[in-house]
């Protein structure tokens, strides 16, 4: 090893460190490295005798190379920087590997965070407004998840079950159902699909022709988290009615009414759940009548009721507490397959959100395995459930097409290769530009009062404070008393605003860094129409998950001499450009571009073609093979 290649290990070690102490939290539940790696070495013991069994050779593993990029772009969301390639690709370590996975799934990390915002607000349907009214404690709850590491059966209990203002301190979870207000039997389906793998959605209208899911099952269900109000709407309802039948909506006064409506009032929910619900009008079956009132029930896990006589205002807990108790087996194996399709590529079983039992599928000994790490091992730890699937050789797996034509699930036979998401995309164009991309600002969640698109009353009233005195009015008058008074309060902070307002205002950032360079994550929810997220496929985050994946003119036009040509190529100060200053000679400086857009070195093949006819020395030409290699389609594709 070259002294350079010593300095570059040293720094590997430092930054790429795999010891417990840089791995807290999973230090805090009590998993160290070795649990993980044991682990990781049961679940190659597996996936090993499912070759052995199907009578074929095991894979071979992919090149440094590629499971760097695959590793970055897996677990951070990215391409690795110029100083984070070299690290990795020009050491010689035998555990090199090993210290790139605890280096990406290390707390001090944010590219883990990132990520994992981007995937949960892609399932969850997150987005910064709900109707007319802010969302900002809901996505911070999210994001502060995210960064935490809550386990995600926590993560789930506190969904399912947040109830109050989403304005008071820590309870954004609350808008989980708020983000579905008006069609609580929509959202009980979506929270089916998402915890449990059930398909519930033609229930809700007649028995399932495709699976065992009854109307009544579905109702039963609906039951504990039937009963969804609003917190002391009536005062509101009454004076927004008079300016109605007024028609002084649009005054001044009745703007401020419309306001807190859509962000006070909206952003609660009443009590607990009913545990009771009405059979709708239109049932067809014999085992209930229209109209009829049911008590809540479950049909697997641990097999709870609740009464159809009076309400419960227990309802809603249980239920979350059922969704997540040890004997749901769903709620584990539905998320032990989503995170192996995010490592892995596909789930074990396909699709990944329709629960299967461990004894119908290819592995049943593995995914027993499986569930039970996630859920007893690990609990429900998803960074160190992850860092454990890293660790694997599967996930080193280079793709066999001998196994494919013997019918080896792409689950265990080397990632398919396939587009980036646009999320992906975006961030590693943003590493480009910026260089390492979790330096940059994150967006900043604040409690001010956001009115007409701007703070109001800084450093004078929160939106906790103002939600608490507009939840507590019991008349329409005391009602119509705090709107003139709020309003003359607003009025009289028009003007130019104190020194202590400025400074309350500072860092405020809604609903993103205002530069726009920033990681997707830290973006306004869904990204605009126009932006670069859509033309390549970001979720709009009305349906689960619909992200997708396919091609479009828009994203040849981006790449080519749109977007990426201004964000990138033409931007001289972009970190990309570093690599020119890093190399002492031409061949230095092409393999340097390569690593920081490609992430490997080039061909001697490729080197030559470069070295007699495109570089000369220019900076015009290191500009054209940076716009070149980016345009390729290595560039934004992953294997």
């Amino acid at each position: 090893m070259t002294p350079s290649h010593r300095l570059l290990a040293a720094g590997l070690g430092a930054s790429l460190c795999l010891a417990a102490p840089a791995y807290s939290q999973v230090k805090k539940q009590g998993h160290d490295i070795a649990q993980l790696k044991k682990a990781a070495l049961a679940i190659d013991k597996h996936v090993a005798n499912l070759y052995r069994r199907k009578k074929l050779k095991v894979p071979a593993v992919v090149d440094d190379a590629t499971f760097l990029r695959r590793s970055f772009l897996l677990a951070a969301g990215r391409i690795p920087t110029l100083d984070e390639a070299r690290m990795f690709l020009e050491i010689e370590d035998a555990n090199k590997r090993e210290m790139l996975a605890g280096y990406l799934m290390s707390e001090k990390n944010d590219g883990y965070r990132s990520s994992m915002v981007n995937w949960v607000s892609d399932l969850l349907r997150l987005t910064d407004s709900f109707n007319e009214g802010q969302a900002a404690p809901y996505v911070e709850f999210v994001h502060t998840a995210m960064k935490d590491n809550m386990p995600w059966d926590q993560f789930a209990q506190r969904l399912l079950s947040a109830k109050g203002s989403g304005w008071a301190d820590n309870n954004g979870a609350v808008g989980y159902f708020i983000r579905d207000k008006g069609m609580p039997l929509d959202n009980l389906s979506t929270t089916m699909r998402i915890f449990t793998g059930e398909r519930m959605e033609c229930a809700q209208c007649h028995d399932s022709p495709f699976n065992k899911w009854e109307r009544m099952d579905f109702y039963e269900l609906a039951a504990f988290t039937n009963g969804q109000e609003e917190i002391n709407r009536g005062p509101w309802n009454q004076v927004e009615m008079e300016l109605r039948d007024a028609k002084e909506r649009r005054t001044e006064f009745g703007r401020l009414v419309e306001w807190l409506g859509d962000n006070i009032h909206y952003f609660t929910l009443a009590g607990g759940g009913k545990g009771r619900i009405k059979l709708p009008h239109d049932y067809q079956y014999r085992d209930g009548d229209p109209g009829e009132m049911i008590g809540g029930k479950t049909h697997f896990g641990k097999k709870i009721r609740s009464s159809e006589r009076r309400d419960d205002e227990s309802a809603r807990d249980d239920f979350a507490k059922w969704m997540v108790g040890k004997d749901n087996v769903r709620f584990t194996s539905i998320i032990v397959n989503r995170m192996w399709q995010r490592i892995m590529g596909k789930g074990i079983y396909e699709p990944v959100d329709e629960y299967k039992p461990a004894d119908k599928t290819i592995t049943p000994d593995l995914m027993d395995y499986l569930i039970g790490l996630m859920r007893d091992d690990l609990q429900y730890d998803l960074r160190a459930f992850q860092h454990v699937l890293l660790l694997t050789r599967n996930f080193q797996f280079a793709a066999n097409p001998e196994a494919f034509e013997a019918g080896m699930p792409q689950a265990f036979n080397g990632r398919q290769i396939e587009r980036l998401s646009a999320e992906q995309v975006w961030d590693s164009l943003v590493t480009l530009v910026a260089g390492n991309p979790d330096k940059l600002p994150r967006r900043g969640f604040s409690n001010a009062i956001y009115y007409k698109g701007r703070p109001v009353l800084v450093g004078k009233k929160t939106m906790a404070q103002l939600s608490r005195e507009v939840l507590a009015i019991k008349t329409p008058d005391e009602y119509r008393s705090y709107v003139n008074q709020l309003l003359s309060e607003v009025k009289g902070g028009g003007g130019k605003p104190t020194k202590k307002e400025m400074m309350a205002m500072k860092g405020l950032q809604r609903p993103g860094p205002a530069s726009g360079m920033a990681r997707a994550s830290e973006l306004p929810a869904p990204a605009p129409a126009a932006h670069l997220l859509r033309s390549f496929g970001s979720s709009d985050r009305d349906l689960i998950e619909s992200a997708t994946r396919e091609p479009n003119m828009a994203q040849v036009l981006s790449i080519m001499n749109g977007y990426v040509e201004k964000m990138v190529v033409s931007n001289q100060s972009s970190a990309v450009y570093k690599a020119l200053e890093a190399g002492t000679t031409d061949r230095d400086k092409v393999r340097f571009l390569y690593y920081s857009i490609l992430s490997r070195s080039p061909t001697a093949e490729e080197m030559a073609i470069l070295m007699r006819d495109v570089i000369d020395g220019s900076k015009e030409s290191y500009r054209n093979l940076a716009s070149a290699l980016i345009a390729t389609h290595e560039f934004i594709f992953i294997q």
